[in-house]
């Protein structure tokens, strides 16, 4: 019998006490009439041949008990499976080839009823269970439960082939792996099933897994006291150097040592061991320090406590230093292209194949994989024209590398009156060099009025944020501020005052500001103009002023706003979640309604922005006079399974803020409504080929066709094309839609052509602007608040600037 337990697929549920759920259908794709010529591309998808004798259709049996058994709690999922393994000679019986997951058993044989086992008393635990097997459903292969039976043959294929499970659901090959300078590099591979239109492709998506030389035992060493142990190692995974299985630490336990004892049911021990005997009896390895804490993980499948010796134990992951002085040895594999992701794929079919078990498994079944990458269509979307200082164009369509000397001045901006430059004495020479990169800035680079800043030097040690919150509240009785530009000690992520700076300026004194670390001016002098260009656009938005815009976009020939939205975890002391909002407000979306709302933690779908929503219309009213007739809503970090779960809560609350504006008499009628997930953590990857070689395809490409769910209206898109590695597209889902009549090809162009709207760079982002902008909105409240009890919310008076870019 065939099991499995690990990389279940999650789905959608309902959030308790929103109130606001309701039944709504997805719509379908509606039929372009302008696509074009279609290219070809291929993916990491790789098609199941089943040579069933002409069945495709998949059994679903259910196990049923009494006393019940659910799969609702780990406890009953654990006693439910302990079962049907104890019904193991039976089921073989019954069935020729069949698979258990979690309640149910898949075959591609029918059992007639009367072979049915019905009523079979099993013990377990101590309780007698009345266990039968019931036809359940006939899944045809269109059903996206059968991904489950797929999944679990790949992941015995692959359990057979030795490969190891990581956390994240990667496996990788513990057999063969590159020695570097202090950490060790794994080829990786994670893949996942994918249904579409009747036939089931395992999508794959090779990489890399890096674990540390040192064991963990020498750096408990190195950190020295308990509570520095404990901080660094709490929720780092390791593996184990005996059987190379990776574990969570749970929590470094200082009470317990490996000459600890504790009872051994497991390899026909039956009796008190200790640890370091448990360790040296099944895989001879003998401890060499006896005073050693104990690592703890805690199996949430098994509900048991295991507990590892950190002797025998190494830390994954790389550190930044390690990258670079193993940067030549990792480059073509950690970040591999096109090319290379296709040898990776090669040594995975070649690892699992070579064992002997997947010829039988295979046979067996009558399922195998083809080795040839899956083709499939693209389209060349539209790039538009984006405008600058006195009107000025450009077509992105002949971009290269990115517009950055296209422009010299902003679209659209008021003078600065009122500025001050704050430096600390440690920072002099660095000021120095910034005021003169300004004075070549603004007169020719980036040409903007302003007038000559005040240039203050923090009283006090500049490594103390009170010195500079003490120097920016005098400065701010005595003067009228448009905006305070700091250059802070230290270099990026390890600046000791950047986090307590940003806090007390976004929240007890709330003036728009730009910090630059000092080190980024000392050692970046050959590209100071470009810093020094890129600083003063982003003061451009800060202030609320526009540095670019779009000549014309499509599906915006009518006030339109569009509406970006992502959520960021673990915010906080309170570990609480984010939501960052923006809202556009003028016809060449440089313009921003910005705020946030913090929720409970780890909690994805919000249930308290339909005063947000409202908030944002009425922003655009003020600002047009007119409300919008369009609303189109990019909504990031919501897994595939999630969908529904969005659907049900968030456009219900977008919808009742319409009606209530609508009610009031702000708007004369309901906008038009598109309401699409933007999802970046996907493992789908696309190339091209040429004389046999894979390539990075171009930028601008969308496939809607043949690798999508011919039942909803979905599509991948690769916006920009990445310096280094493969490109990772971004999957779409219209999951709303009001609109009457809608040509694909247009949502296409529209979000292409909006990922050149990020003002932190002058070039094309993987997502769109409006999504970008609300990620970084959130990330940056993530970042000052970090070490505050409090998570900071968006001020008032920064709503219509983009503050935190």
């Amino acid at each position: 019998m065939e099991s499995i337990e690990d990389h279940k697929s999650s789905s959608s549920s309902r959030g308790s006490g929103s109130g606001m759920e309701v039944d709504i259908a997805f719509p379908s794709k509606p039929q372009s009439t302008k696509m074009g010529k279609p290219l070809t591309l291929f993916s990491n998808f790789y098609k199941f041949n089943c040579k069933t004798g002409g069945r495709d259709v998949l059994f679903e049996y259910q196990v049923k008990s009494s006393p019940v058994l659910t799969c609702h709690s780990n406890e009953e999922k654990n006693k439910l499976r302990s079962i049907v393994r104890k019904m193991h000679d039976k089921l073989e019986a019954m069935f020729e080839n069949h698979v258990y997951w979690e309640g149910f058993i898949y075959s591609f044989e029918k059992i007639d009823e009367s072979e049915m086992l019905s009523e079979v008393e099993i013990e377990e635990d101590g309780v007698p269970y009345l266990v039968s097997i019931e036809l359940h459903n006939n899944l045809t292969f269109d059903d996206p439960k059968v991904a489950r039976f797929f999944r679990a043959f790949i992941n015995q294929l692959i359990k057979k082939s030795k490969l190891r499970l990581t956390r994240g659901g990667k496996h990788f090959d513990p057999t063969g792996y590159a020695e570097l300078d202090g950490v060790n590099m794994y080829r990786a591979y994670f893949n996942t099933m994918k249904c579409i239109d009747g036939t089931i492709y395992l999508n794959l998506n090779p990489s890399v897994k890096f674990f540390q030389q040192e064991t963990v035992l020498k750096t408990i060493r190195e950190l020295g006291s308990e509570t520095s142990v404990k901080e660094a190692l709490t929720g780092r995974s390791v593996m184990t150097l005996y059987n190379n299985r990776v574990y969570k630490i749970d929590e470094v336990d200082f009470d317990k040592t490996p000459n600890h004892t504790f009872f051994c049911d497991m390899h026909n021990k039956n009796k008190e061991m200790t640890f370091a005997d448990y360790i040296n009896d099944n895989y001879k390895m003998k401890i060499s320090v006896t005073k050693q804490p104990m690592l703890r993980h805690h199996n949430i499948r098994t509900n048991q406590e295991i507990y590892l010796i950190p002797e025998f134990c190494v830390l994954t992951g790389i550190t930044e230093q390690q990258k670079g002085v193993n940067f030549k040895e990792i480059k073509n594999d950690m970040f591999a292209n096109a090319h290379t992701k296709s040898e990776q794929t090669k040594c995975f079919f070649k690892t699992i194949k070579s064992d002997k078990s997947y010829k039988e498994m295979t046979e067996r079944w009558k399922i195998d994989i083809e080795e040839s990458a899956f083709k499939t269509k693209a389209y060349k979307c539209n790039f538009g024209t984006i405008i600058g200082n006195n009107k000025k164009t450009y077509d992105l369509k002949n971009m290269t590398r990115d517009f950055s000397r296209e422009f010299n001045g902003p679209l659209k901006a008021s003078k600065i009156k009122g500025w001050a430059i704050l430096y600390g004495k440690f920072s002099a020479r660095e000021h120095e060099t910034f005021m003169k990169g300004l004075k070549q800035t603004v007169t020719t680079d980036f040409e903007y009025q302003c007038n000559k800043p005040l240039e203050v030097m923090v009283k006090g040690d500049d490594r103390r944020v009170n010195s500079w919150t003490d120097t920016i509240a005098s400065l701010c009785e005595e003067n009228q501020l448009d905006i305070i530009v700091c250059i802070a000690p230290g270099r990026k992520g390890s600046s000791p005052i950047y986090e307590g700076l940003k806090y007390y300026l976004q929240t007890e004194c709330p003036i728009p500001s730009q910090v630059i670390l000092s080190e980024t001016i000392k050692k970046n002098f050959k590209s100071l103009r470009n810093i020094m260009k890129n600083v003063m656009i982003q003061i451009c938005a800060k202030l609320g002023h526009i540095p670019w815009g779009y000549k014309s976009l499509p599906l915006m020939d009518r006030p339109t706003m569009v509406i970006g939205m992502d959520v960021c975890h673990r915010v906080g002391r309170s570990k609480k979640s984010v939501l960052g909002f923006v809202a556009s407000l003028d016809k060449y979306v440089g313009r921003y309604y910005s705020a946030s709302v913090s929720q409970g933690a780890k909690q994805e779908i919000a249930f308290s922005i339909e005063k947000l929503f409202q908030e944002a219309i009425n922003n655009f009213i003020s600002e047009n006079g007119i409300g919008p007739e369009r609303i189109i809503v990019y909504r990031d970090a919501v897994s595939e399974g999630q969908s529904e779960a969005t659907l049900r809560t968030e456009i219900p609350q977008l919808s009742k803020a319409i009606q209530n504006l609508v009610d009031v008499g702000s708007l004369k009628a309901e906008p038009k409504i598109l309401f699409l997930l933007a999802n970046k953590r996907i493992e789908q990857r696309f190339f091209t080929q040429d004389r046999g070689k894979f390539f990075n395809p171009e930028r601008g490409l969308v496939i809607d066709e043949g690798v999508t769910r011919p039942d909803r209206f979905e599509f991948y898109m690769i916006s920009h094309a990445g310096p280094t590695g493969l490109q990772s597209p971004i999957r779409y889902e219209v999951i709303y839609s009001t609109w009457d009549t809608l040509d694909p090809k247009d949502l296409y162009d529209l979000t292409n052509i909006l990922c050149y709207g990020f003002f932190n760079l002058q070039g094309a982002v993987k997502i769109p602007g409006p999504i970008m902008y609300a990620h970084t909105l959130c990330n940056q409240i993530s970042k000052i608040c970090m070490k505050q009890d409090i998570v900071a919310d968006t001020p008032e008076a920064f709503n219509s600037k983009l503050y935190y870019i």
